[in-house]
């Protein structure tokens, strides 16, 4: 069951990049009225519409999956994985409604999203190493 979940939490993974890697290849096209730039231009909504809520399935599989696979809660790749996505939750939630940080929560939500991949990597090929 937990390799399963962890297919899924890949699969989140992926999905929820998605929403980056869209608007960055949306904002470097060059002919915005392209097939894809107006493919791009009607999927963008509906992937900052569930972001949320895939960094929140993430987060709370990401738990099910580690409990199941090791039995417990304990200092483990996969650990690293599961805090960096927490903590890049909370840098959302708490930077879009307080005030001050609304306009920077941004800058640390995105160098997060590097380290999860990289940590996520690591946890994948090397899921013992710590």
């Amino acid at each position: 069951m937990y390799i399963t979940l962890a297919w899924i939490n890949f699969a989140l993974l992926i999905l929820a990049s998605l929403l980056f890697l869209s608007r960055r290849l949306f904002k470097n096209l060059s002919n915005k009225k392209s097939p894809l730039g107006l493919f791009l231009r009607r999927i963008m909504p509906l992937l900052k519409a569930v972001h949320p809520l895939l960094g929140f399935s993430f987060i709370v599989i990401g738990f099910i999956h580690g409990y199941l696979a090791l039995g417990g809660i304990m200092f483990h790749s996969g650990l690293l994985v599961w805090l960096t996505a927490l903590l890049m939750g909370l840098i959302a939630g708490v930077g879009k409604t307080v005030k001050p940080l609304q306009k920077h929560w941004l800058k640390l939500h995105r160098p997060l999203a590097l380290l999860l991949w990289g940590l996520f990597l690591f946890h994948y090929f090397f899921p013992w190493a710590i």
